[in-house]
């Protein structure tokens, strides 16, 4: 059945006033939400009384009171009980497309839209109805009530609306399925369904409907064993489309700030956005107060309710059908800190397998309670989430909050100490499921839940923790220095460190501080006065290894400041500290970064051989050091630098391209551009000029600029400036102003094994 349109009446008595929907309210003592659904057609039954309180506000006159209390009178038709068709429709303009295309196509089609609870499915689908046109029947199938219809009620339903409540048909089902087919093929009404239960309930209305018209049933179930034409999944709202059907309820609010935060609070949630945009709208209610009031999730749960809509009732519709082992599972779902998972970690906080969670997750898609994002992974929204917590305290108890939320951190972050050490130095070769790029997958991949997890260490002040934690992994660091939250860990475990009273411990994760300090956030001054303080932490400790390390570090931070005169004393301390200790690994990075200093001094000669002695020593080395492919890319690197800059442009491109292929290989992005860059240089020195901005051009694509670090950053500034220089040299010739290599414009250095130095 189409929309109405008797709330036209209203809406134009209103306007020929001049009052606002607050202020009708306000005089009539009715809610702004009613007379708003009055207006638009879709309050189903409105009072006698709240239509003489809405007309005596108005000052209606005999004939325009009779015409608004008519408006009821028209509304009890048993056609009448459609779901909402609202003239404030926002946002599914993709899903309606579909729904539209599909009826077009095909008059005899089955379209199932499926989706969770509150999030508009019914709605949507009487959208499309009424867009299509033509009349449409309306059957609410009560499939998530305690007595859902059966299929014989569903067709008597539908012979008696499609006669305008003028027949009964017989109670014996082939006979009532025979009734209907002949109206449906009369008249060629498109059906509704609304809220199917399960397959069972709407199969044999479907075989008793016959290929007359669409039908279209709505259901928190996928319906999966049905033979539909179109299904139609419907999730919550993003941001932009919550907020525009906010401004559309309370109109008076559009572009205030807190209104879009009252969106986000509802999760996208259609129903929660309709029922706080009601709440606002309220004659004497505030946006900020109630904005304020649902700050936490269960204040938000509490909240969310007006007079016979709640959010927390719909959610409890779907939870009560659930077997108990899955409930339990959903309860758990409150206590998982990213915004999607996997069904290892949707199982961690009970200690299930992923198997088993998988088959319970499953479950909770099917009935519209988490959602499928592809990959195995899963979302459960935060309307959602704050639901399975009520419940979970409720059901459990006060302390089964913190206990699984516990248990799930101790197991992420057991695995996530399995996952670093495969980037340690000496860590077992492996092909199977831990090999190094499933570990990294994972690492990045899980940074939602391990990263919580650490901070709910640091919080409880378990120092040893931390310390372990970060510890665990300074190798991995390397391969992301994008991530943005090194320097923030490694930061906390120097803190915690010092509570522990561990200087050692407090010297290595000063270093770590420093690497990030360099390399997540360009702060040189920073990390200097971050590695002196290693240096000094290292003094107090009997330990020739440690003082090599802080050496090492204090170095980096001098040459980083272009200050290799002093880097060179403590790249000889740490030389004779590895030495002693007989640490080649630290070694060749100890000699990469003696390299780096002489091509600072303008000793490239020097500078490449020592480069070269780097690359011997890496041949030499045992594999398996993931630092080691970082020193080679920077030594590589380095050769060609220096090549560059004595203007030997043939041995500058071999090394580069040697390092472009290592890099490439191990998917380091900003090396491959760092060694395109040298090459670019190379040929541009040489005069090839198209050459070289091809390079540099693919070298600045390689790079985000919204995610990379604070040395990737600075590469992609080189990297513009030298495409710019390629774009004006218009002859074959090279122009010596333009041959070498700029030295005091380079960026960050930092590389390999916690940072091997270049020479920029």
């Amino acid at each position: 059945m189409s929309g109405r349109t008797d709330g036209a009446v209203l809406r134009r008595l209103r306007a020929e006033v001049g009052l606002t929907l607050a202020d009708l309210a306000s005089r009539a003592g009715v809610g702004v939400r009613t007379i708003g659904d009055i207006e638009r057609g879709v309050a189903r039954r409105p009072q006698r009384a709240t239509l003489e309180a809405i007309a005596t506000a108005l000052g209606a006159g005999p004939t325009d009171r009779n015409a608004l209390l008519a408006i009821g009178r028209r509304q009890s038709s048993p056609t009448s009980a459609a779901p909402d068709v609202v003239d404030d429709f926002t946002g599914r303009e993709h899903e309606l497309r579909r729904i539209l295309d599909r009826l077009g196509d095909d008059h005899a089609t089955v379209v199932v839209v499926s989706g969770g609870p509150g999030v508009g499915k019914s709605t949507l689908a009487a959208e499309a109805l009424r867009v299509r046109g033509s009349r449409w029947l309306h059957v609410d199938l009560g499939g998530q009530s305690a007595s859902p219809l059966s299929p014989l009620d569903v067709v008597r339903r539908l012979v008696s609306i499609a006669t305008d409540g003028t027949e009964d048909a017989t109670t014996e089902f082939d006979a009532a399925a025979s009734r209907w087919r002949a109206l449906r093929d009369e008249h060629g009404h498109a059906v509704l369904l609304d809220d199917a239960a399960d397959e069972a309930q709407v199969r044999p209305v479907l075989e008793a409907s016959g290929p007359a018209a669409p039908v279209i049933i709505t259901a928190r179930r996928l319906l999966a064993g049905l033979d539909a034409g179109l299904r139609v999944t419907v999730t919550p709202f993003e941001q932009q489309d919550g907020l525009a059907l906010l401004e559309r309820i309370v109109p008076d609010a559009a572009g205030h700030p807190s209104l879009s935060a009252l969106a986000e609070r509802c999760a996208g949630v259609p129903l929660a956005l309709r029922i706080a945009g009601s709440r606002v709208a309220a004659p004497g209610a505030d946006l900020d107060d109630f904005l304020h009031a649902i700050v936490t999730e269960e204040q938000r749960l509490a909240a969310l309710h007006h007079g016979d809509r709640s959010v927390e009732a719909a959610f409890a519709v779907s939870y009560r059908a659930l077997p108990a082992s899955t409930a339990r599972v959903f309860r758990s779902l409150a206590v998982i800190d990213g915004t999607t998972f996997d069904a290892w970690t949707g199982g961690a906080a009970l200690g299930l397998g992923a198997e088993t969670a998988e088959d319970a997750l499953e479950d909770l898609v099917d009935l519209g309670l988490v959602e499928p994002r592809g990959g195995n992974r899963y979302r459960v929204h935060d309307l959602l989430r704050a639901f399975a917590g009520v419940q979970l305290v409720t059901e459990d108890g006060a302390t089964a909050r913190d206990a699984r939320r516990s248990r799930l951190h101790s197991a992420v972050l057991g695995r996530l100490a399995d996952a670093a050490g495969r980037f340690a130095p000496g860590a077992p070769s492996t092909n199977g499921a831990d090999a190094p790029d499933a570990a990294r997958r994972w690492i990045v991949g899980q940074v939602d839940h391990w990263w919580p997890a650490f901070r709910a260490l640091v919080d409880a002040g378990d120092h040893t923790a931390v310390t372990r934690t970060a510890s665990e992994l300074q190798w991995f660091s390397n391969l992301w220095p994008a991530w943005g939250h090194w320097y923030e860990l490694f930061g906390d475990a120097v803190e915690a460190a010092r509570r522990l009273d561990d200087r050692a411990a407090e010297s290595r994760l000063l270093g770590l501080q420093t690497w990030a300090a360099l390399m997540e956030r360009g702060d040189r001054d920073g990390a200097l006065e971050l590695a002196t303080a290693g240096l000094a932490a290292a003094d107090t400790v009997d330990d020739d290894l440690l003082r090599a390390n802080a050496e090492y570090h204090v170095a980096w931070a001098y040459l980083a400041l272009r200050q290799p005169l002093l880097a060179l004393p403590h790249i000889e301390s740490a030389i004779d500290g590895n030495t002693r200790a007989g640490d080649d690994a630290a070694l060749v990075q100890c000699r990469s970064m003696a390299g780096a200093a002489l091509h600072l001094l303008g000793r490239h000669d020097e500078a490449i051989v020592a480069f070269r002695g780097v690359l011997d020593d890496l041949d030499r080395a045992p594999q398996g050091d993931p630092g080691m492919a970082f020193t080679r890319v920077v030594a590589l690197e380095e050769i060609a630098k220096s090549a560059n800059a004595l203007g030997r442009w043939a041995e500058a491109r071999d090394a580069a391209d040697t390092g472009l292929a290592v890099a490439a290989g191990m998917g380091w992005d900003t090396g491959a551009a760092r060694a395109l860059r040298q090459r670019a240089e190379a040929l541009l020195g040489s005069g090839s000029v198209a050459e070289a901005l091809a390079d540099a051009e693919r070298a600045v694509a390689l790079v985000d600029a919204d995610r990379a670090d604070a040395q990737a950053l600075a590469v992609l500034g080189e990297l513009r400036e030298l495409v710019a220089r390629a774009r004006r040299t218009t002859a074959a010739a090279p122009d010596p102003s333009t041959r070498a290599v700029d030295v005091a414009a380079q960026d960050v250095p930092g590389g390999g094994r916690q940072g091997t130095p270049d020479a920029d």
